[in-house]
């Protein structure tokens, strides 16, 4: 289920790699730290399921430190073999800032569906997102959110 979690977290970066080129988008290439925050927002599964989802969703916030080039070349994820997952994405760029996509996959363990929106601003970026899984026996709706800050050339 975390890696579930983890994936869907990942699918508005790489919507972005999909159509991106930095040099049409307002973003800076160069070292970047990017801060992921989870919040559950809805859980329908057994008690004892549901207690274990929620302690798990109080780990800490997720921050990594990247060297980002291009925007498409960072996020290029690779689907892993026999995942058996199929996804259909819709994105829509409202300016050389703002980009809204909606995901929806489905696998031999359950579906997920992700809506979200991207703002980029040179030097920072933000990312909304909304998270519906549903499994055999359970259903859990949270939120993400992740900011991205440019702190300098690669090294």
């Amino acid at each position: 289920m975390t890696h579930l979690i983890t994936k869907v977290m990942l699918t508005g970066l790489i919507v972005a790699s999909t159509h991106l080129h930095a040099e049409n988008y307002d973003f800076k290439p160069g070292l970047w730290e990017t801060t992921w925050k989870s919040e559950i927002v809805e859980i329908d599964a057994p008690p004892e399921m549901e207690k274990m989802m929620r302690s798990m969703a109080k780990r800490p916030d997720y921050t990594e430190t990247e060297c980002i080039n291009d925007i498409a070349s960072a996020f290029d994820l690779e689907p892993e073999e026999n995942e058996g997952e199929e996804c259909q994405t819709n994105s829509n760029w409202i300016s050389a800032n703002k980009m809204v996509f909606e995901t929806s996959c489905t696998s031999p363990d359950g579906a997920s569906k992700t809506v979200g929106e991207m703002r980029f601003n040179g030097k920072t970026f933000t990312s909304k997102l909304e998270v519906t899984i549903s499994e055999e026996s359970m259903k859990i709706k949270s939120k993400l959110v992740g900011n991205g800050k440019y702190i300098g050339a690669c090294d």
